[in-house]
């Protein structure tokens, strides 16, 4: 076999390497040609960019809103049946928790608006992160579950020598008592720095706390009326016991400075109507002055450093468990049974008052004086006549509803006109802060006007509505019976029928 001459390669004569053509034939790019190409060429303008991030966002906005719709976290409006309404119509909201958020939108007058919850943590977010000034408040909405819980309050000056924190402390001993002689109620495992929540918002004139007590084994009241049942048996026994243990005695105190006797009692009862609002964690009430302190836990009982599990503890409302509860209830409870429900009546004028102008400081104009006057004077501004006057009234306590029949201006909002014969009448509802006319012709039967803003100056006179209720007092006459006695309600009420009753006055 031939082969031919042999042939050395010596590494001298070697080309030399070409780093720029070694990553052209890699990259199958010259190096040469990016220095002549401009960057516009593979980067949007500023002007496209920003019409870019401005489509982008619609798309996120229309794709909440789809998800939104098909999955509701919330709901929200100004008036409080509305969001009832809405929150039971959409049916996969199931709301969890209600909650009430005050304002100053309208001349410096608190306004309302409410929630309806799914998720809770949503609504924490909101309300935590984006409110530097919170005046919240938790919905207990009627005929829903709640936990214990109280109102605590008592004026300071008109008690400058007691020590808030021991009648907390001796009213806890006596609720702990009071579960012992309660069966539908299993304290066995109860423990006070597990079940008890105290938040304090005292000031330098008013001692005020919240105590939200939860009961082990997610044991919960059917609704707030078994609550407060369950606070007047155990305020009928520490009446009966006063003067022979100094804790029940502790519980009566001053209302003002003036008084000899202390007949008020260190727990308010007037949270336990329908569709109750009771302040949150983190809130202080609205004040134009902005000086009322915030509810803060005190870390006396149950605590925590994280505030999200403060804020979800210390809710009243039990409509966010999601596990099985066990329902407290009292045979025979119901709102009208707890609060003693009563339709109280009265002319202006003549012998037709249910009740004595004497036990409404002398006014025969009603329990309500303030707000009728405001009324009539604000009805002859936006209707541009006069006259108008208070013929009669009707109260619902338990509602915060007030009924005012009218004489001397006919106006109708629906007709635009004065009626010929027919007087016009107006629904104060003090739970929307506002109130609305209604007529007694029957050409406008079933329609109503629009809501008028209260005047903030005439709201306080709700808690004239709820002294109605009460005779105090009197818890030695109150039996376990009597207090379970269930007497006509007014659930089936609708605002035609009101205005029926109204009318045969």
């Amino acid at each position: 076999m031939s082969t031919g001459p042999r042939v050395l390669i010596d590494t001298r004569w070697s080309p030399k390497r070409n780093p720029e053509k070694e990553e052209k034939r890699k990259s199958g790019v010259d190096p040469t040609m990016l220095t002549s190409l401009s960057t516009d060429k593979f980067y949007d303008s500023e002007e496209t960019q920003k019409k870019r991030k401005i489509e982008e966002g619609k798309k996120k906005v229309r794709e909440l809103d789809r998800e939104e719709k098909d999955n509701p976290k919330w709901c929200v409006h100004f008036r409080q049946q509305e969001m009832f309404e809405d929150a039971d119509n959409k049916l996969g909201i199931f709301p969890r928790t209600y909650f009430c958020e005050e304002s100053a939108e309208s001349h410096g007058k608190p306004v309302r608006k409410y929630f309806a919850v799914k998720r809770l943590d949503m609504f924490w977010k909101y309300y935590y992160r984006n409110k530097r000034d919170k005046h919240c408040y938790e919905l207990m909405r009627e005929d829903t579950q709640c936990h214990l819980y109280f109102d605590l309050e008592f004026s300071r000056e008109a008690n400058p020598d007691l020590d808030g924190e021991s009648l907390v402390d001796h009213l806890l001993e006596l609720i702990v008592e009071e579960f012992d002689t309660t069966p539908e109620i299993d304290s066995s495992k109860f423990n006070p720095k597990e079940h008890v929540i105290e938040l304090d918002s005292t000031s330098a004139t008013k001692f005020s706390r919240h105590l939200i007590i939860k009961l082990p084994d997610d044991q919960v009241f059917e609704n707030n009326s078994h609550c407060a049942h369950f606070v007047r048996k155990l305020m009928s026994r520490v009446e009966s016991r006063r003067g022979e243990d100094a804790r029940c005695d502790a519980l009566f105190l001053k209302k003002d400075l003036d008084d000899v006797e202390r007949t008020e009692t260190f727990i308010d009862l007037g949270v336990y109507t329908r569709n109750r609002v009771f302040r949150v964690y983190l809130s202080s009430k609205y004040s134009e002055k902005k000086d009322k302190p915030a509810l803060r836990t005190t870390g006396r009982f149950w605590k925590s450093d994280d505030e999200e599990e403060t804020f979800k503890k210390s809710l009243a409302s039990a409509m966010s468990l999601t596990t099985e509860v066990k329902v407290i209830s009292f045979e025979g409870v119901t709102h009208t049974s707890v609060l003693r429900g009563n339709v109280f009546q009265g002319y202006r004028t003549g012998s037709h008052l249910v009740r004595p102008a004497s036990e409404f400081n002398g006014n025969s104009i009603g329990p309500c004086p303030r707000t009728a006057e405001f009324v009539c004077k604000d009805f002859n501004r936006w209707s541009g006549h006069g006259g108008a006057a208070v013929r009669s009234w009707t109260a619902f306590p338990e509602y915060g509803v007030l009924v005012l029949n009218l004489f001397g201006n006919r106006f109708c909002e629906n007709i635009e006109r004065s009626h010929r014969s027919n007087n016009v009448m107006f629904v104060v509802d003090f739970r929307e802060s506002a109130y609305y006319q209604r007529c007694h012709d029957p050409d406008c039967r079933g329609t109503r006007g629009p809501w008028h803003e209260l005047n903030e100056d005439v709201l306080d006179e709700s808690h004239s509505l709820l002294k109605m209720l009460y005779e105090r007092p009197s818890f030695e006459e109150i039996d376990d019976e009597e207090l379970a006695v269930a007497v006509p309600t007014f659930d089936g009420f609708r605002d035609e029928e009101i205005a029926q009753l109204a009318a045969t006055l």
